[in-house]
């Protein structure tokens, strides 16, 4: 079941749609975890979804026998959407195309999830404490911050062809710096064919040097459960479809 409710984000200081699919077994003795995600039009209904194929995350939940799992997505905002997934403003060479959002509210973005849109889910819902996040392109650089900023409350991350080209130097410098919590499962993904400016013909190679650059070092961090790919797709919703039932039977094994 899939249950929609508006609440005022302050990233633009206005309502902001918010989906929730609800497995209908959630009680007080066997609560469900929870998996934040963004970009939530394309997330669960093909007609709705960007390239009109969603990632079909109920789908993926049945498939893998994922039972006790609620998600809650966040919309993405038409004008806002590149502002709220980057904590950092993008590198100036690239700001000519991003002139709708040149990143630095991904802070608010992110405070906003865990300390409003967090504590409303779990008055409304019966939840555990097991919370995870999920996200692709920008998706996945703003949920790698998540992780950042909030070390001890996500048990897992997935990070699906990060576009941390947005701001790469100064996204791998904290994430250096960070304390990451080794203790916290991530999964990352990349095509071998993606692309977001079909006249940059290095982009393919560049999405997979982005997803290596976070897997070194956070290998380097010594996180426990880790796991990185490769995978035969391009940058949209029918690769993330694929993948996503691998990420949700990764962070399966981890909490056995």
């Amino acid at each position: 079941m899939i249950e929609t409710f508006d609440i005022l984000i302050p990233t633009t200081n206005s309502l902001r749609t918010i989906r929730v699919y609800d497995p209908g077994n959630c009680t007080k003795d066997h609560p469900c975890d929870v998996l934040f995600m963004h970009d939530a039009q394309n997330i669960f209904d093909d007609e709705i979804s960007y390239h009109e194929v969603s990632w079909r995350v109920i789908e993926g939940l049945k498939h893998t026998d994922t039972h006790h799992m609620m998600i809650v997505g966040i919309d993405n905002s038409p004008t806002e959407r590149m502002n709220e997934y980057s904590p950092y403003e993008t590198n100036i060479e690239l700001k000519d195309r991003f002139m709708k959002g040149l990143g630095g509210k991904g802070f608010i973005y992110i405070d906003f999830i865990v300390k409003t849109l967090l504590p409303k889910i779990t008055t409304m819902y019966q939840t555990s404490s097991n919370y995870y996040m999920v996200g692709s392109s920008m998706g996945a650089y703003i949920s790698m911050f998540a992780a950042m900023r909030y070390p001890s409350l996500f048990k897992g991350i997935g990070c699906l062809s990060i576009a941390s080209w947005f701001n790469e130097k100064q996204f791998l410098s904290d994430l250096n710096a960070s304390k990451i919590n080794t203790e916290t499962s991530f999964f990352i993904t990349v095509g071998n064919d993606e692309t977001s400016s079909s006249d940059v013909k290095e982009f393919p190679q560049i999405y997979i040097n982005n997803s290596k650059s976070v897997y070194e070092i956070l290998k380097q961090k010594l996180v426990k459960h880790l796991s990185f790919n490769i995978v035969n797709g391009k940058h949209n919703e029918k690769q993330w479809m694929q993948v996503f039932p691998d990420f949700l039977n990764f962070i399966k094994e981890k909490k056995g």
